[in-house]
């Protein structure tokens, strides 16, 4: 799950890492400038008594959505809605017995929800992904199929992005690797797969179009994405030669523009995207735990 996001003003939102409560770690919004201007932080639902909180989406409003569990056993799913200057508001609990591993907002309010469903209570027992959208009001709307990509279970073991081994006893290769917003009204969701798979779907649950974008590095996986104006950027890695690449590439076509190579320090994390500026933020941790962040231009 991607630790940073960004919405459309360039706001830059990074999930925080709490060492007194790991799995219930704060987001805090950044402006372009610098300055912190929110926290999103899930001890504001303590009614809830919440276990974790993982995947986030900035939301339409300049707030926050986040996806968070209460239980272990038998968890109950809820849809946290922060307000812009991260106040709580009204938590949203889902029809729904998964576990979540990938979470994004329509700008509509509904959902889309990715993870795997198990037939037994017990880690042990064989796992099922599951994705489907969800209404504002936490009620399940419809279920979503994609295709296997061909190669996508080397590709995904390489890249991570199946689910941890000793939860399952046979790794499940997700649907959803990651997803956010475009400015279509549709939310773009990315498979870990060779070559990249991104799938347009639209508030129905349909499957607008499918974007297939290969790497220029041979055995790189992708590693994250992002989606702005009618551009994708998405970044790979190369694990035996170390070096990364971003690919942009059309949002209708997925026709590759242009790539571009890491000169190396910019930062694992590839946080943000802007087409209009033709700027990339990468993240990093510096001296002293600060972190780093690097606004990139193509050269």
């Amino acid at each position: 799950m991607s630790g940073s996001k960004c919405d459309a003003d360039g706001n830059l939102y990074i999930r925080k890492f709490a060492s007194d409560r790991p799995t219930l770690g704060p987001v805090v919004k950044i402006d372009p400038d610098g300055r912190r201007t929110a926290l999103f932080d899930p001890a504001a639902f303590s009614q809830l008594a919440l276990d974790r909180a993982d995947a986030f989406s900035p939301a339409s409003d300049g707030g926050l959505y986040r996806i968070a569990q209460s239980g272990i056993v038998k968890p109950q799913i809820y849809v946290l809605h922060f307000l812009s200057d991260g106040t709580a508001s009204t938590p949203v609990r889902l029809d729904a017995d998964l576990e979540v591993y990938s979470f994004a907002a329509f700008a509509d309010g509904d959902f889309l929800v990715s993870g795997v469903r198990r037939d037994g209570l017990d880690k042990k027992y064989a796992a099922r992904n599951f994705t489907a959208v969800f209404s504002a009001d936490g009620r399940e709307l419809v279920q979503l199929t994609f295709q296997e990509p061909q190669n996508s279970a080397s590709s995904q073991a390489k890249s991570g992005a199946t689910t941890p081994k000793d939860a399952i006893d046979t790794p499940v290769i997700l649907d959803v690797s990651d997803a956010e917003p475009g400015n279509d009204g549709n939310l773009y969701v990315m498979r870990r797969s060779s070559p990249a798979v991104v799938y347009v779907i639209a508030p129905s649950g349909k499957t607008m179009r499918t974007i297939k974008v290969s790497s220029p590095l041979g055995e790189a996986a992708p590693t994250g994405f992002h989606v702005s104006e009618n551009r994708l950027a998405i970044s790979f890695w190369n694990e035996a030669s170390e070096s990364q690449t971003v690919v942009i590439a059309d949002a209708q076509t997925g026709r590759k523009i242009a790539s571009y190579g890491d000169p190396g320090g910019l930062g694992p994390a590839f946080a943000c995207y802007s087409a209009n500026e033709g700027v990339f933020t990468f993240l990093k941790l510096g001296d002293g735990n600060t972190l780093d962040v690097t606004r990139a231009e193509p050269q």
